[in-house]
């Protein structure tokens, strides 16, 4: 064992970045999630939707002078990046909205219906 702590190196994996946090919000008919995605310009980011996971990804590009040097402090992660989540069954891309502004995804989409219940599937 190197005595490297994953739990610590997975959670400076999400803090520098290549984890984007998101923040979710339920209202009464939408659903909000908002990822924080500083510095990445929204032609780097694609959104997808298969079935009922909604996927953002996308990378975060290193300055064309970047291997140029003269860096004193470089605390900046580089690198792709993907956060899925689940969305209802049955929504459809022109069901989902995004927009993008100073740093920060919001993406939104409709709840389930009241009536669209799991189903259970009968073991054979």
């Amino acid at each position: 064992m190197s005595g490297v702590s994953w739990g610590l190196a997975l959670n400076a994996v999400r803090v520098f970045g290549l984890f984007p946090r998101r923040f979710q919000e339920s209202e009464t008919k939408t659903v909000t999630a908002t990822f924080e995605l500083p510095g990445i310009k929204q032609q780097d980011v694609n959104i997808e939707v298969h079935g009922n996971s909604l996927t953002i990804s996308g990378e975060s590009k290193r300055p064309e002078n970047f291997d140029k040097g003269g860096y004193t402090v470089q605390e900046r992660s580089y690198g792709k990046f993907s956060r899925s989540l689940q969305i209802p069954q049955g929504i459809k891309v022109q069901d989902v909205n995004a927009r993008m502004k100073d740093g920060l995804l919001t993406v939104c989409f409709p709840k389930a219906r009241p009536g669209q219940q799991p189903q259970r599937v009968t073991i054979a």
